[in-house]
């Protein structure tokens, strides 16, 4: 087994037994308080105006002398709080002291309250609030976009939980100005995933694709998230690498009081469930995304060396030796089912450790119904004419797996360190099917395709923050990642009718391939920060100065072989398991033949990334705030790839730059805000861009050709915008963002006999700019009907331009058009129905994207285009009896069609079909 299988294996026994721990009675885990007569209470004290933990409060019940510290994060405890109602004090040097009411402990329970502390500066005189006011002020999503040093958008797990999505890129569609391409990868104003990066717990995810650094969002359960934030503005303490969004997902973290969650749904699809479609044949371990271990190289393929003599022998074993699968199975479609167990709490055999452990698993069944693929080239009257066209359905089973194991403890009242580790892995096997014609292949053309891909990411994040005396804080994090895709065993069959009207398996290089491609990523980030308050504390003005590193080392390898055979068409004419089995590579056969595909290969990247940056954080007066700085980073990236023909190549991408970033934040009131902003950042090429090595599919698929002269992008960024909190859980933003880029990366397309050919090339410049609306509002100022509803939109709307060269001789069709990926407006809207109690809520939500260039079209072909699709779900929350409560979820109801247009020319489209979903959730 290579190595990247052994890694994973053991990240799979590593999570199950996470999940074991997830399940055990809870007096195993965390000790259990023996006296009825009190409780505890747990929570943060925190700034006002930045959000931020402050240390060192002090936290008292009111009348006794039970009390507590807040520690290096704002986190207090206090033990033995008398059960009933209570009163608590909060007080700390610099600000004005708070009174909180009507806190109810429970008997042997626990309560969570945050409390928010305002500057003495602003309140000299004690207030006194009710614990249900507090509770409603802090520690939701809006209250972080309030008090954020940048412009940002998050959604929590609240709200993630009473929508039907799965995964965080589902939950991530949500946010303003935010869509999503191929049900994974986001997209960000427009701008292409390029200009996107993501992070976990704060630490940049290594990609599992093979020709993009961007992470698939799919990856990661909805059920093990805390949160999902989006920063769109540049900061000197984040990376620079990104145009678009930082995205940053938090996975759960501990609750104040030990808890156990359990959940379960199942459901199916209307295009799937009781419909007969292909399905690829298993090997054993798909259920769990470990099976490409029997699905691995023959070892005849592998120690051939096809630069020199193979012999028939040889090729014979090579058919012998391979998993002899070419064809799928037809059945009808099934059902999906999930299941996912948590628990966590702040206490572990007596000793004060927050945890959490959460395990989640789910296995679907998906189709691409009414499936049609198209290449075309010029025809009359500047239509596009089809040089090959295809039509038929893909059966697709996945099944995804995650894990996380977090832990956080406090080293006496000043120092915090916290390890928090990730596992989390997709499997899908698929089986294409379809008929048509090819330019080159034949006027009568019938294609199978059978495809095993997994996908994996695993991490562990250690974080520590130390208040060193009153003015000092200093933060570290270090992260090991590790991802891999692999690809075993693809098959891809063609066969073509002949002139007696018999179909036979084509005697050219595109008759028969398998493919075996697998890639691996560790990525190693380290950063060091150190934060000195200056001036009176509560004044809260900081200079920040901090260090990064990142080692980057990938391997991809994608090797292809064409299995030919010189039988006749009698032999040809049957399935591919007859042609290439045993009776006809016998010892002594001579019929088949076996050749590298020469335009396949590999390539290695080494990518070593090391930043230093400097950022005051300065208030002028009680309103405003200037938060201005610098970060120098410095990448050198190494990309050597090689061809299975021997071709080798080698590109270096070595930059420094300045990235500069000036933010001014004025509270125009206690309720509103207003933003300003202007920023560099910058945008690499991709690994896979940079190596000069061609990858071709079977039947007119897209050769990518990468350009080893490929520059950086830089760019310019400048945000304005204008924030109002009415009340809690309301917001009406309005913001205008412009972008201007120097050296752009585009992709064009070329349609050569049949096929297209992709390359990449950097633009002269573009620009980008846009308008976004945001809006959440309790509905009921129109009547008491309405007090139990909530409305909720974005809407974004953009425009950009790119100046294009020419390139390799080859000219655009638009030498001035928007950039690829950029759409001129995003919708989202929905509305939340919520009880009085919380326990029983309904959603429906609404989302459609506009007209965006997948691909820049080469004269005289047009560009490729995405069509629109309008989607609504809808979802349902309700209690059963006692702790247990339902759901029901329903997504794509208008099941719209995906269509990729160029000109008249239906490229690619499909239905993916509506699902429903039944669950059930406990929790203890």
């Amino acid at each position: 087994m290579r190595p990247y299988a052994h890694v994973h294996s053991r990240f799979a026994r590593h999570l199950m037994l996470a999940i074991a721990a997830a399940v055990v009675p809870a007096s195993i885990v965390a000790a259990q308080g023996a006296e009825a007569p009190v409780g505890r209470i747990t929570g943060r004290v925190i700034d006002t105006k930045s959000g931020q933990g402050i240390p060192a409060a002090g936290v008292q019940i009111v009348g006794t002398t039970i009390g507590a510290q807040s520690g290096v994060d704002g986190r207090y405890t206090i033990t033995r709080v008398p059960a009933g109602t209570t009163t608590l004090q909060v007080r700390r040097i610099g600000y004005g002291p708070k009174t909180i009411t009507g806190i109810v402990v429970p008997v042997n329970g626990s309560i969570e309250l945050d409390v928010s502390l305002a500057s003495a500066d602003v309140q000299l005189a004690a207030i006194s609030v009710t614990a249900t006011k507090e509770k409603g002020s802090v520690n939701d999503a809006l209250n972080a976009q309030r008090t954020a040093t940048n412009v940002v958008n998050a959604i929590t797990a609240e709200q993630i939980a009473r929508s039907p999505d799965a995964d965080a890129a589902q939950a991530a569609q949500r946010v303003s100005g935010v869509t999503v391409q191929d049900g994974k990868y986001l997209q960000v104003r427009g701008l292409s995933e390029r200009y996107t990066t993501a992070s976990l717990n704060g630490a940049r995810i290594p990609s599992p694709e093979p020709e993009r650094k961007v992470v698939p969002l799919d990856l990661f359960p909805s059920n093990l998230l805390q949160d999902i934030t989006t920063s769109k503005t540049f900061t000197p303490d984040q990376p620079g690498d990104f145009a678009g969004a930082n995205v940053n997902i938090r996975t759960k973290e501990f609750p104040g009081a030990h808890q156990v969650n359990y959940s379960t749904s199942f459901g199916g699809n209307s295009r799937v469930m009781g419909q007969t479609l292909p399905f690829a044949p298993r090997a054993g371990g798909e259920w769990i995304g470990l099976a490409s271990g029997n699905r691995q190289m023959p070892n005849a393929l592998s120690s051939a060396n096809f630069l020199g003599n193979v012999s028939q022998t040889q090729f014979n074993q090579m058919a012998r030796q391979q998993r002899n699968v070419w064809n799928p199975t037809a059945r009808n479609g099934g059902p999906n089912g999930s299941f996912g167990a948590s628990t966590g709490g702040n206490s572990v055999f007596g000793k004060r450790i927050g945890y959490v452990l959460s395990g989640s698993y789910g296995y679907s069944e998906e189709v691409r119904a009414d499936e049609k693929y198209a290449v075309g080239n010029q025809g009359a009257d500047n239509t596009v004419v089809p040089l090959t066209s295809v039509s038929g359905s893909t059966g697709r089973s996945t099944a995804q797996w995650g894990g996380i194991a977090n832990f956080s403890t406090m080293l006496g009242k000043s120092s915090r360190v916290s390890l928090n580790t990730t596992a989390t892995r997709s499997a899908d096997n698929e089986a294409r099917v379809d008929r048509g014609f090819d330019e080159n292949l034949g006027d009568s053309i019938a294609r199978t395709t059978l495809r095993y891909v997994e996908r994996g990411v695993a991490t562990v994040t250690g974080q520590g923050e130390h208040q060193l005396g009153e003015r000092n804080k200093t933060a570290w994090s270090a992260t090991y990642a590790n991802t891999g895709r692999r690809e075993p065993d693809r098959s891809d069959v063609v066969y073509a009718r002949n002139n007696t009207g018999q179909y036979t398996l084509l005697s050219s290089l595109d008759g028969a391939r398998r493919l075996y491609f697998d890639l691996q990523e560790t990525n190693n980030t380290a950063q060091v920060d150190h934060t000195i308050n200056v001036g009176k504390l509560a004044n809260q003005n900081t200079l920040k100065i901090g260090a990064y590193a990142r080692q980057t080392d990938r391997s991809s390898d994608a090797p292809i072989f064409a299995f030919l055979s010189r039988a006749p068409d009698a032999i040809r004419s049957q399935q591919p398991d007859v042609i290439f089995g045993g009776s006809q590579a016998c010892d002594g056969c001579s019929l088949i033949n076996v050749q590298p595909i020469g335009q396949a290969g590999s390539y290695t990247a080494d990518d070593r990334t090391v930043a230093g940056y400097m950022m005051a954080d300065w208030g002028l007066g009680s309103r405003v705030r200037i938060i201005a700085g610098a970060r120098v980073e410095s990448a050198d990236i190494t990309v050597n790839a090689s061809t299975q023909g021997g071709f080798t190549s080698s590109a270096n991408l070595n930059n420094t730059d300045v990235l500069p970033s000036l933010l001014v934040n004025a509270k125009l009131t206690e309720t509103q805000n207003l933003r300003f902003g202007i920023t560099r950042t910058l945008a690499r090429p991709e690994y896979r861009e940079l190596a000069p090595v061609t990858f071709r599919d079977v039947l007119g698929g897209v050769s990518v050709t990468g350009n080893d002269k490929l520059r950086r992008s830089l760019i310019d960024n400048v945000d304005l915008r204008y924030e109002a909190f009415p009340n809690p859980g309301e917001v009406l933003s309005i913001g205008v963002f412009a972008k201007r880029f120097d050296s752009p990366i585009e992709r064009v397309e070329q349609a050569t006999s049949g096929a297209y050919q992709a390359r990449f090339q950097n633009a002269l410049s573009a620009i980008n700019a846009g308008v976004e609306l945001e809006a959440r509002k309790q509905l009921g100022f129109l009547g008491r009907w309405a007090e139990s509803l909530t409305g909720f939109s974005n809407l974004t709307l953009m425009s950009s331009s790119v100046d294009l060269d020419t390139i390799g001789g080859l000219t655009v069709t638009d030498r001035t058009r928007r950039l690829v990926g950029q759409a001129p407006y995003v919708v989202n809207a929905g509305m939340t129905y919520s009880s009085l109690s919380g326990r029983t809520n309904a959603t429906v939500l609404y989302n459609v994207v506009g007209e965006r260039i997948t691909a820049a079209g080469v004269i005289p072909l047009p560009n490729i285009v995405e069509k629109p699709r309008h989607v609504f779900d809808l979802s349902l929350r309700f209690p059963v009896v006692g702790s247990l409560s339902g759901r029901v979820d329903a997504r794509n109801l208008l099941d719209a069609r995906y269509r990729f247009l160029q000109g008249n020319l239906e490229r690619e489209g499909f239905n993916a079909g509506r699902i429903l979903s039944f669950g059930f959730s406990w929790r203890q």
